[in-house]
């Protein structure tokens, strides 16, 4: 099966209350090493100060060995939640949004949720013709496989 990734984007919040190392920590953990992690400042709604951590995966080699490591921290029963909301977590211009719970990673496992306050992944998935369905498919056949 042809690895259906062509990026990936992963990003937290860090909020004024949290330990910003350790939620550096978590998206080191989730990136290869020779990817960098970018930090930046944003203001909240009412004022209080957010420190984003984001890293982009663009290479081939290093998606692979991203995907390994999502997959070696998840369990069987969230990679079958995972096959069961590929669908739903897909949008028009084929990008898979995932979120996992920071606190469970912070463990080194990976739980999906539904929070805000969760590592965010992005994944555009390569799809001829780029159509929600197909992409969805490739995905999903590609975790069957997995």
């Amino acid at each position: 099966m042809e690895f259906p990734f062509g990026s990936a984007v992963v990003s937290l919040h860090a909020h004024a209350t949290e330990d910003e190392q350790k939620l550096l920590e978590i998206i080191r953990s989730f990136v290869p090493p020779s990817v960098e992690v970018h930090r930046s400042c944003m203001q909240g709604h009412h004022g209080n100060p957010i420190v984003v951590f984001e890293s982009r995966i663009d290479q081939k080699n290093e998606l692979k060995e991203f995907w390994r490591t999502l997959l070696s921290r998840m369990d069987e029963a969230t990679i079958s939640e995972l096959r069961k909301l590929v669908r739903e977590r897909m949008d028009e211009s084929c990008f898979l949004y995932l979120r996992f719970d920071k606190q469970a990673a912070l463990d080194g496992k990976l739980v999906l949720t539904e929070t805000g306050d969760s590592v965010h992944l992005k994944l555009k998935v390569i799809a001829f013709p780029a159509k929600r369905e197909i992409a969805a498919a490739k995905v999903m056949d590609f975790l069957k496989v997995e």
